[in-house]
């Protein structure tokens, strides 16, 4: 659910999100997707509508959906008369995004704290258990999909749809840094003892003790992705090649030649 500020009224306002997509249309995001997230596809690159279409042999309706919904999630920018390209957030614009994300998410965190009901900690606490449950997958996606609803969870209870928005908005565009510091077991294994330690604050209501360690939560994806912004422009350093070949299968560099499906592209599950 993504909301809407005005009246303070809860509405999905995500349209891209809330219509099913066609199946020409997944199939053609999941490829870009992983194209854009392995380094395939490389920041500034841009990404013609024809060029697709013919490549994935589809038409450019579904291509141009994909577009949208990679825009929506912080993967490409489309812009005027020149179509889409690949995004390239650089290190201040990354800096920047977590700076407002920090304060925005400490605040809804305190909310929280201080309003949570029974019915709602123990809705909190079952979904940090079923995110401990997908560690052995090992499926990215899912996840940062879990991730994201134990955090939505704790979110909603500071009843703010205004605040619930933009902490979205600035996840969502920050969808490449985030995935690149789950795709390292370290980081799995720390944010599991941090939500541990976040059900427990909620539980004798300490919002400043939740509000920090909701601000180190945060910060440890910006933190591995910059560590790993290598001098060339658009390249991924080798620790980041090692994590996303740790992730998708195979040794540093082959993680450029993802496995094809049998329509002839990537498929490492769906996106929620």
């Amino acid at each position: 659910m993504v909301y809407t500020c005005r009246r303070g009224i809860g509405i999905d306002t995500r349209s891209v999100e809330r219509v099913r997509p066609s199946m020409d249309s997944l199939r053609a995001y999941n490829h870009l997707e992983s194209a854009i997230l392995t380094g395939k596809l490389k920041p500034r690159e841009r990404l013609v509508e024809t060029d697709l279409a013919e490549r994935l042999k589809m038409s450019r309706t579904p291509i141009r959906e994909a577009l949208r919904r990679l825009e929506d999630r912080g993967m490409v920018r489309i812009l005027p008369r020149r179509g889409a390209v690949v995004l390239d957030l650089s290190p201040s614009e990354v800096e920047n995004i977590y700076a407002v994300r920090g304060h925005l998410e400490m605040l809804a965190a305190r909310l929280a704290a201080q309003r949570i009901s029974r019915p709602a900690l123990a809705q909190v606490a079952g979904m940090e258990v079923a995110h401990a449950k997908l560690v052995d997958g090992r499926d990215v996606r899912a996840l940062m999909l879990a991730n994201d609803r134990f955090h939505d969870a704790i979110y909603a209870v500071a009843e703010n749809p205004c605040l619930v928005e933009l902490i979205q908005q600035l996840r969502r565009q920050v969808h490449v840094v985030r995935f690149n510091a789950w795709a390292l077991p370290e980081r799995i294994a720390r944010s599991l003892a941090e939500h541990r330690r976040m059900v427990e604050s909620l539980e004798v209501r300490d919002g400043d003790g939740l509000a920090e360690l909701t601000q180190a939560h945060i910060q440890v994806a910006k933190d591995i992705y910059l560590s790993y912004v290598d001098t060339r422009p658009g390249s991924p350093t080798a620790a980041a090649e090692d994590a996303m070949a740790t992730v998708f299968g195979g040794e540093r560099g082959t993680v450029l030649k993802p496995k094809q499906s049998r329509w002839g592209m990537t498929r490492h599950g769906s996106d929620s």
